[in-house]
């Protein structure tokens, strides 16, 4: 059996992309028409098929059209040898060829899916935004952050800063469940303080997974009245979650005289304090 698969095989013209289709599953067909399991083969072709679809050198139906192909010219070949062994390994061949073409399409179906995984990472490790919750990533905000410093330096516009700190809850083995949690909060309190900011209001993510809020223009009491609005927004989805389940840190500038690198550090060192004392709302 195996030296005919080899045979017919060998005497067939077939093109490149045929040949890189049958190539890999031909020794597994000679040993499946010999008594083996027809696992191997089917793997063989959709290993090949999801290469196909990860490169997207091949159309689909190109290569289920010379699968067919080539399954015809090898059962001809196989028939025309006239022994009862070849009709028995016609007959084989033929068994699997619906088998065949749906794994194919598996794996190349498998390899899109692939590429489309690693073109998503692709384009959110380019993209500024953070996937998850919508805001800017740290480096992007910290960015922003400085555009507005230059445009309130160059105005003469008051600016303001929130810093808005997520408590995690503590995980142990009766809440495997914490974690998700707390990745739904992020998401659900990201969209609650994007809803409740100006159009030129900027919100961003901190490299400690808190969000931070630039919001130029505004006087300290519009800062203080913002900060207590979105601190109840935030409270009524968190629901009867430990107090104080968010922190807040506030700056406010009448006149930016700092650059952004002394706002954010003012920022940070009023949160550390706030962590400390467990003060729900601090001024920098």
């Amino acid at each position: 059996m195996d030296e005919l698969i080899f045979t017919v095989y060998g005497d067939l013209e077939l093109g490149e992309v045929s040949r890189s289709l049958w190539e890999p599953a031909i020794p597994h067909l000679a040993r499946f028409v010999g008594g083996d399991d027809e696992g191997l083969m089917l793997a063989a072709m959709e290993d090949v098929a999801r290469s196909a679809g990860l490169s997207q050198s091949v159309p689909v139906a190109v290569l289920l059209e010379e699968f067919t192909r080539g399954c015809k010219a090898l059962s001809d070949g196989m028939k025309a040898q006239g022994t009862a062994e070849a009709r028995e390994a016609c007959r084989l061949l033929l068994s699997l060829e619906n088998v065949v073409l749906t794994r194919i399409a598996t794996g190349y179906c498998a390899g899109l899916e692939e590429t489309i995984i690693r073109l998503r990472r692709v384009a959110e490790d380019a993209s500024p935004l953070d996937l998850a919750t919508g805001a800017l990533k740290p480096d992007a905000i910290v960015g922003q952050l400085s555009v507005e410093v230059n445009r309130c330096q160059r105005m003469e516009l008051s600016l303001g800063l929130l810093e808005v700190a997520l408590e995690e809850p503590v995980r142990d083995e009766a809440s495997s469940c914490a974690r998700e949690d707390y990745r739904g909060v992020l998401h659900e309190a990201a969209a609650r303080l994007r809803e409740n900011l100006r159009r030129y209001d900027s919100i961003g993510l901190t490299s400690d997974g808190g969000f931070l809020l630039v919001l130029p223009d505004i006087s300290r009491r519009g800062l203080t009245g913002a900060a207590e609005r979105l601190r109840r927004e935030l409270t009524d989805f968190a629901g009867p979650a430990a107090p104080p389940r968010f922190m807040f840190a506030l700056a406010h500038y009448d006149y930016v005289d700092v650059n952004a690198g002394e706002m954010l550090e003012a920022l940070d060192h009023s949160m550390r304090r706030a962590r400390v004392l467990h003060d729900p709302l601090t001024w920098a």
